[in-house]
């Protein structure tokens, strides 16, 4: 056996939030819809179509479809998601990724361990010119792409899809992603798997690095 595979999901592992990158935009239609919303709501302002995603009764594209809606009431740009995302996330910078992400990709790359992007919506939500512009992508050894291949995450046939062209069995990979419904679609196949909390990254960062035996900055320089 080689060393294991490190799996991210895209947006929230290694892309920031929507959630975090309003934080410095008050007063704008974006602040009032998503700031202290998502994973970071707290129990005095709470999310409730947030849980419900992470409880597996909506999908977590509903929950996008129904603030891109709202956005688009307060009056933002046009009513979907894609319209909702560019205005975040355009242009394509540096800054949208954690330094945390780069670090461990670097890492886990230099220690021989095989590094893929496992994500719902990378083309679902951004432009090919925008994916070829952002720099971390061209660092792994596969993306597999839900809004590509036909199958969103929790079904077992993208997790598949990224067992067959990685060459990796599921039982040698560690799995990072944000929403609970696709942690436990991968444990079902027997995947490592960590939860990451944007309200709190360092601790999944620590954990994933602690299974792939990688410690922090090991092989910076």
């Amino acid at each position: 056996m080689g060393a294991p595979a490190l799996i991210l999901d895209f947006g929230g592992p290694v892309l920031l939030t929507p959630f975090e990158l309003v934080a410095d935009q008050p007063g704008t239609p974006a602040y009032d819809l998503l700031h202290g919303r998502g994973p970071l709501a707290t129990p005095d302002h709470p999310d409730p179509a947030w849980q419900d995603l992470q409880d597996g009764r909506i999908t977590e594209r509903a929950y996008w479809a129904d603030r891109s809606r709202e956005w688009h009431a307060a009056g933002g740009h046009e009513p979907d998601i894609r319209a909702m995302i560019a205005h975040l996330y355009e242009p394509p910078r540096r800054e949208l990724i954690r330094q945390a992400a780069r670090d461990l990709v670097c890492d886990a790359r230099a220690a021989g361990h095989p590094v893929a992007i496992l994500t719902n919506d990378l083309r679902a939500f951004h432009s090919q010119e925008w994916v070829d512009r952002i720099e971390i992508v061209g660092d792994v050894d596969v993306v597999v792409d839900g809004s590509v291949e036909g199958h969103l995450k929790p079904h077992p046939r993208l997790y598949e899809l990224l067992s067959e062209r990685l060459g990796v069995d599921f039982a040698d990979m560690v799995f990072l992603d944000d929403q609970l419904t696709n942690i436990r679609g991968a444990q079902a196949l027997g995947i490592t798997s960590v939860w990451f909390d944007p309200a709190a990254p360092d601790g999944a960062f620590t954990e994933v690095r602690a299974r792939l035996g990688l410690a922090e900055g090991e092989f910076d320089g």
